[in-house]
């Protein structure tokens, strides 16, 4: 069975609801970039903290290994070594 050509408000109304559609999904698709790009700055921020709290503990570890041996080293000599 043959299909009927459209009408001429039958093309307005599907460009009309094609064109609804096209500038949500533009809207939406927006707001998915500007999540993204949040969560990007966050995730960035948080990198960030960690490495230098990693630098941190590092260093605190140094001083640690530092103050061991020179307690060991007290300690041979408090011994008579």
């Amino acid at each position: 069975m043959a299909e009927r050509p459209l009408t001429d408000q039958e093309r307005r109304d599907l460009l009309e609801h094609a064109h609804v559609l096209h500038a949500a999904t533009l809207r939406r698709h927006g707001e998915l970039l500007d999540t993204h790009a949040a969560q990007m700055t966050l995730l960035t921020s948080l990198l960030e903290r960690q490495l230098a709290t990693q630098q941190a503990l590092t260093a605190t570890q140094a001083r640690l290994a530092e103050t061991l041996e020179a307690i060991k080293d007290l300690l041979r000599r408090g011994h008579g070594q």
